[in-house]
């Protein structure tokens, strides 16, 4: 008898690929050459610390199994002083470190909700929390984030969508977003802040790409680490922070008021505890990759200012056109809209004709018709595959 195996609801996912997955797919298969313009990982495109960096991250001191839900008090001091360098308000006895941001997230999600609660995330935005979502039970509620020549929070339908869902346990915000490159504005996070504290909502900030600016710009929060109105976290990670995604490092900052800090550390010891999931040897590390990191920030700023405006040279006086992005790794193309072809037909249609690759716009639940550039490309690649959508843009748009 064969036997049928059943599986939880919340990994009913659509598993298949999509025709722009298969395309690709089949192109590499054949040895199709392709210009990735999705690549968002700095160690697959040239982002290299010198060897004697590597080497030096396991040494004696990590012989010992010292475990501690939020981690050593030597790294979660190594994380104060970073924000302290910023100007931020931080203390290590408010700093929990995870594997990741997304462990962060997933552990704030069992902290907060219960099945079937509801948290709020803005629109457009990266796909990640969805499936953290689905695992825990938690639904998530979209609120806008319009464009009007720079990206804002529509505070007003946010405040709408709060009132009208009895559920809801969170607000997240990305700043910088994810693909959008905007910053909150300090009007924006005050007015935040204070709606999740009158509603008693927390307040979740993922703040990844913080440190890679793309412009200069006045009243923008460039670290929401501090005193809050609402019950807060604070997330961010040698991810994106460092370059270094395969240490396994993140952490979040509490703030806001004493009593729910208070609860809420005592609570997270225990889910942090589960797990135990940071390891020594990173943690041991952590003050010295924190000043290695520097420099190299600075080696991916270079890049990705210099691939944007590469990008808005080859799409001058076009069809297309750059949503300007504030910050960040990623920047948003506008497409013209022509008959039969949307987004994901956009996509398709340069990886098919050219051997460009590019993430459609429907991925991040942008609206209109939009592809996403890696601004973290080898200039070399980013002139190629740029230059290759702007004489399809304009081909399409001639013939239309």
């Amino acid at each position: 008898m064969i036997s049928h195996h059943r599986f939880s609801h919340r990994t009913d996912w659509q598993l298949a690929p999509n025709a722009l997955a298969r395309a690709l797919a089949d192109r590499r298969a054949v040895g199709g050459d392709v210009v990735d313009l999705t690549i968002t990982n700095p160690t697959a495109v040239g982002f290299r610390y010198e060897r004697s960096f590597y080497e030096g991250l396991l040494d004696a001191s990590s012989a010992a199994y010292e475990p501690e839900p939020f981690g050593h008090a030597a790294a979660r001091e190594a994380v104060e002083s970073y924000y302290r360098a910023r100007g931020c308000a931080c203390d290590a006895s408010a700093i929990w470190l995870t594997a990741s941001t997304s462990e962060a997230f997933a552990q704030l999600l069992a902290l907060l909700c219960d099945p079937g609660d509801a948290v709020l995330v803005p629109r457009p935005g990266y796909p990640l929390l969805e499936y953290l979502a689905a695992l825990a039970d938690v639904r998530l509620v979209s609120y806008p984030l319009r464009f009007d020549g720079e990206w804002f929070v529509d505070l007003d339908a946010l405040r709408d969508i709060v009132g009208a869902e009895p559920r809801a346990r969170a607000i997240v915000c990305t700043a910088p977003g994810n693909p959008t490159g905007a910053y909150l504005r300090e009007s924006e996070l005050a007015a935040i802040d204070a709606l999740c504290a009158a509603r008693g909502l927390a307040l979740l900030v993922d703040e990844v790409f913080a440190e890679f600016p793309l412009r200069a710009l006045s009243g923008r929060v460039r670290c929401a680490a501090g005193r809050r109105a609402a019950l807060s976290f604070v997330l961010s990670g040698l991810s994106k922070l460092a370059a270094l995604p395969q240490l396994k490092l993140g952490w979040g900052v509490l703030s806001g008021p004493p009593a729910a800090v208070s609860s809420a550390r005592e609570r997270l010891a225990v889910i942090a505890d589960t797990s135990l999931s940071v390891s020594t040897p990173v943690q041991n590390a952590l003050p010295r990759i924190l000043r290695a990191a520097e420099p190299m920030r600075a080696r991916i700023t270079e890049r990705t200012h210099s691939n944007l405006a590469a990008l808005r040279a080859a799409l001058a006086g076009g069809a297309a056109s750059v949503l300007e992005p504030e910050a960040g790794w990623s920047a948003i193309v506008r497409l013209p809209q022509l008959a039969g072809l949307d987004d994901e037909g956009w996509a398709l249609a340069l990886l098919e004709r050219t051997g460009t690759h590019v993430h459609p716009g429907a991925l991040y639940d942008l609206e209109g018709c939009h592809v996403v550039v890696s601004l973290l490309a080898p200039a070399a690649d980013l002139a190629r595959g740029v230059a290759a959508l702007a004489r399809e843009v304009a081909r399409r748009a001639a013939a239309a």
